[in-house]
């Protein structure tokens, strides 16, 4: 019986940017659901090829190289069960209205959502994704602030596409509601029908249309935002029970169960070694 692979991760916030490393040992991983994040994940691999199913069809990421899950789309990772070898990977998150903001800075007027590459192969881009890394170690906030800089600046203007503007449907604006909503009250025992009545929709309208434009149903939706909001009150130091109580969760054991569910190892193991900036 093939055994299963220790996983360890290390977690650390700076300036609102999410920085993980993962190390998976040899042996069995358990694969994760699909799911989304209202940041744009980057992430890269050292030593092992990944795979994501993303935008309905699945993208190989050879290794070295950088890929790329846009804001708020559902993806899910390989469904491959079994490493040979020990895999590493580097992962930053990065929220949209933070990029967005940069975007318009570097284009000196406001400018569409960047859309960029799923795969990115380029070794300047993985130096700067890596200083970045490396510069939340560090205590000068200039520092800081040129690693964050070059890295986005390379990006943007090296690969970002912006989509054209168009004209929202009712049925775009009811679902921007009820996502805006989410997004604001992800802590709150939130009910379907309050849900319909920001939309103006019915219940049954609003559950085939949001899954239907978001890739998951309302209720799916608001425990990403509470599991995305966890990893970061984590990283800032707070107890497993504080963080429970804080994003919604019923307690522990119901925080540790969604938590292990969608980030492959518990709340225990999601450890900080810096305090957050």
């Amino acid at each position: 019986m093939k055994h299963k692979a220790e996983v360890s991760v290390q977690a650390w916030e700076s300036d609102s940017i999410l920085l993980e490393r993962y190390s998976y040992t040899a042996g069995c991983v358990e694969p994760l659901p699909k799911h989304s994040h209202e940041e744009y994940q980057f992430g890269l691999s050292f030593d092992c090829c990944g795979q994501y199913y993303y935008r309905n069809e699945y993208h190989t990421i050879p290794t070295g190289s950088l890929s790329v899950i846009h804001s708020g789309e559902v993806h899910s990772p390989s469904d491959r069960s079994l490493l040979a070898a020990p895999a590493h990977f580097a992962m930053m998150h990065i929220h949209s209205k933070w990029l967005q903001s940069v975007s318009d800075e570097i284009a000196e007027k406001p400018v569409n959502q960047p859309f960029l590459p799923t795969v990115l192969t380029d070794s300047e881009l993985n130096r700067l994704f890596l200083t970045l890394q490396a510069s939340a170690h560090q205590t000068s906030k200039l520092e800081k602030d040129a690693a964050r800089w070059e890295f986005l600046c390379y990006l943007l203007t090296h690969y970002a596409v912006n989509r054209s503007s168009h004209r929202l449907l009712k049925a775009d604006k009811a679902i921007a509601a009820v996502r805006d909503y989410l997004q604001a009250h992800y802590a709150e025992d939130v009910s379907l029908e309050a849900l319909a009545a920001i939309a103006g929709l019915s219940r049954f309208h609003l559950c085939r249309i949001f899954h239907r434009e978001v890739g998951v149903s309302p209720a799916t939706y608001q425990t990403q935002l509470r599991i995305s909001h966890s990893k970061r009150f984590l990283v800032q130091g707070l107890s497993i029970k504080e963080v429970a109580a804080l994003t919604g969760f019923y307690d522990q054991s119901h925080f540790g169960w969604h938590f292990k569910r969608q980030v492959g190892v518990t709340p225990g193991k999601y450890t900080s070694e810096l305090s957050a900036k």
